[in-house]
Parts: C-alpha cells; sequence; structure tokens
C-alpha cells in the first residue's frame, strides 16, 4: 500500500516532470550535456513510476484532507482542536455511510454498526496547505477493492452532491440519506463553517474542492433538512433490480415503489438467481424503510430503500434472516 493517495503521487510526479522537461529544453538550449543526460534521466525514472502507478491496483481505503483558512497557516500548522473535530466528523461521516450501504439502515440511537470495520489511521502529513493522509491498514492481503474503499469514494460523492450549485443534486442525494447520516453532515459542515474553514479531500482517482460557499451552502441545506424513517412490509411483482447499482422497482397492488436497495438484499437476489429460481417478475415479500424528506419550503418527498427480501419468487426459504429493525 503506498504511503498516500495514488492521485497525490501521480500529481507530484506529473509536476517534477513538467518541470523538468522545461530544464531539458532550456540545458539543450544552452548546450549543456552533462544537464541534459542528468534531466533527460530523471525524466525516464518518472515515466517509469507513473507507469507503475496506473498499473498498480491499491485494494485499500487512501485518502487526504487538505484544510486552509483560519485554523491553518500555510503548511506550518493547524489549530489542534479544529483538526481533532474535522478528522472526527470526516470519519463518523465515513462509519455511518458504511452502516447504511451495508445494512440498509441504522437505529435512531446507539453505536454505529459494523463502527470498528471503518477505522482510517492517520499515517502522515500531507505537502501543500495543511493536510493529513488516513490509510485502510490490515494485516490481510486483497484482492479486490475493500469495502471501505467504496464507501470513501461514496462519502466524497456524497459531500460533493450536498454542496452542489445544482439544488437537484442535493434534492437528488437527500432520497437516499438516513437521519444519522444527515446528522454526520450537518456536524461536518457547521463546524467548517463557523471556523472560517475549506477543504479539499483527494483519493486514489479524484480531487474536491470545497470552498467557503460551498460549504456554506451545505450547512445551510443540511441544517433545514429533517428525515424521518419508518419500516414497513411489502408484497407485489418484482418489476426490476439492477445489482450493480442497488437500484429496484417493484410493483404492489396500490402503487409501485422503486428506490435503492441495501447490500443484503442484493445478495438474497443473486444467490436466488444462482439457485435458477425466478425472480423478474414474480411475487416477492420485502421489507422496506420509507424515509420522508423534509427541506425548507419544499413539500415532503418519500424515498424507499429495499433493506430485505422475506420471499423471492414465492419461495419464502431464499431468505433465513429477521428483518433489520
Amino acid at each position: 500500500m503506498t504511503a498516500m493517495p495514488r492521485k497525490l503521487e501521480i500529481d507530484a510526479l506529473q509536476a517534477e516532470q513538467a518541470g523538468l522537461r522545461a530544464l531539458l529544453e532550456e540545458a539543450r538550449t544552452i548546450d549543456d550535456p552533462v544537464g541534459e543526460l542528468q534531466y533527460a534521466h530523471r525524466l525516464e525514472e518518472i515515466q517509469e513510476h507513473l507507469q507503475r502507478l496506473h498499473d498498480s491496483h491499491i485494494p485499500m481505503a487512501s485518502v487526504a484532507l487538505f484544510f486552509s483558512g483560519k485554523p491553518v497557516i500555510g503548511s506550518l500548522g493547524i489549530a489542534s482542536d479544529f483538526a481533532g473535530r474535522a478528522l472526527g466528523a470526516y470519519q463518523e461521516l465515513i462509519s455511518k455511510t458504511f452502516a447504511k450501504s451495508e445494512l440498509g439502515g441504522m437505529g435512531e440511537r446507539g453505536p454505529v454498526p459494523l463502527k470498528q470495520e471503518t477505522t482510517l489511521m492517520v499515517t502522515g502529513l500531507a505537502h501543500g496547505s495543511f493536510g493529513f493522509v488516513l490509510n485502510e491498514l490490515s494485516d490481510q492481503t486483497e484482492i479486490h477493492d475493500t469495502a471501505l474503499k467504496e464507501v470513501v469514494k461514496d462519502a466524497s460523492d456524497l459531500l460533493e452532491c450536498v454542496s452542489a450549485s445544482s439544488e437537484t443534486e442535493f434534492e437528488h442525494a437527500s432520497e437516499d440519506l438516513d437521519p444519522r447520516t444527515l446528522g454526520a453532515l450537518k456536524k461536518f459542515f457547521k463546524d467548517l463553517d463557523n471556523e472560517g474553514a475549506t477543504i479539499r479531500i483527494v483519493d486514489d482517482y479524484r480531487e474536491l474542492k470545497l470552498d467557503g460557499e460551498a460549504i456554506h451552502r451545505a450547512r445551510m441545506r443540511t441544517e433545514a433538512t429533517e428525515i424521518v424513517e419508518e419500516t414497513i412490509t411489502v408484497e407485489g411483482i418484482l418489476k426490476g433490480f439492477l445489482p450493480d447499482h442497488r437500484r429496484f422497482e417493484l410493483q404492489a397492488q396500490e402503487q409501485t415503489y422503486h428506490g435503492t436497495a441495501s447490500k443484503e438484499a442484493a445478495e438474497q437476489l443473486q444467490s436466488a438467481v444462482n439457485r435458477d429460481i425466478p425472480v423478474l417478475g414474480k411475487e416477492c415479500s420485502a421489507g422496506f424503510i420509507v424515509r420522508t424528506v423534509t427541506s425548507l419550503n419544499k413539500p415532503p418527498r418519500l424515498a424507499y430503500r429495499l433493506t430485505k427480501f422475506y420471499s423471492l419468487g414465492g419461495n419464502s426459504h431464499s431468505a433465513q434472516t429477521e428483518p433489520i429493525s
């Protein structure tokens, strides 16, 4: 595992590469064969390193958080109380996003489920403005991307949508929020806004910059939003299911339900398919979380999350565990 997110390494190498190319051109202009040889050799090393980074597979989560604004003095230091709160708020967001992704929902109170599986460790400081490098550490060898790596990406997507200039992006993201993840977002943006701080988040593939305007906009939106949940059981015809995107459509007698599905529901459906149980167009019974999302000056919106199948294809033996409460 690299000491920092791959994108940071690639960006640093590409910046050095651009500088060396300018020096190489200058050495050729002034007829400096020694300098020309040294710069060309270093450029060759950088190109090889870049190719290795592009070809490598890094399955573990890695992310860097860069802070700017009032709590930060350039790359010299950051207010310790702010840094502790900001890192804690980000970790809380990761833990709650992970629990929702894995389980479909969380209880209104109590410990966050699976929290011990989401711990990111501070493994270094990032250069530039003041930043922290967070990595997932494990003594196990992973072949595929870990669930935590996917959640780090999902959290960045969520932060981007909530702070986006487009109200539509926020409304779309809020339909899949649960009350506890919304609470984590409120805490995260409120503290950044109060302290006059901005943040840049870099993972293996992307960079997200949230300036003061985006942070304040996200704070106002999250503080003006309320989410109420209830659980129901629905019986009907499963019209469609996309396992990779965890989206479903279910036709009941009174209405058509569509929305997101939990990891468990996707695994149940895949298990039924593997056993040659017909599922699409067939009767099923499923547990749902119904979310009522209320935002400032907006009518309430209903969102549905399928947490678990009790039966698929008319076969109740395809779902063995108890419903999520």
